[in-house]
C-alpha cells in the first residue's frame, strides 16, 4: 500500500500542495506513514505535500466513534461529500465498463 500511494502521489503532481486519501483503515494506516516512508530506501514522497486521511462513510461506522468526526469527509475542511465505494453517477460515463 505504501508503494502504491507513493507512486500515485509522485506522478504528475508538481504544484499540488495536499491530497486526500480515503482508505478503510486510514485511522491506523496513516499513523506511522511518514516514518515508514522515511525509513524505506524504496519509498519517496514529495515532502511538501500534506496527506489528509479519510475513511468512507460505509466503513467508518464500524470504527470507534471518534473516527467518525476525524475521518469522514463531511468534517474535513476542503473535502466534499463522497461515496468511496460506489462510483458517483456523474463519473460512471467515464469508466471502462460504460
Amino acid at each position: 500500500m505504501d508503494y502504491a500511494l507513493c507512486q500515485a502521489l509522485g506522478y504528475n503532481t508538481n504544484g499540488i500542495d495536499w491530497a486526500f486519501t480515503f482508505y478503510d483503515i486510514n485511522c491506523q494506516y496513516h499513523k506511522h506513514l511518514n516514518k515508514r516512508i522515511k525509513e524505506s530506501p524504496y519509498l519517496d514522497l514529495l515532502w511538501g505535500m500534506d496527506i489528509i486521511p479519510g475513511i468512507g462513510l460505509w466503513h467508518v461506522h464500524g470504527h470507534q466513534d471518534k473516527c467518525y468526526v476525524w475521518y469522514v469527509s463531511n468534517f474535513i475542511a476542503g473535502a466534499a461529500r463522497i461515496d468511496s465505494k460506489i462510483m458517483s453517477p456523474s463519473a460512471r460515463g467515464m469508466s471502462t465498463p460504460h
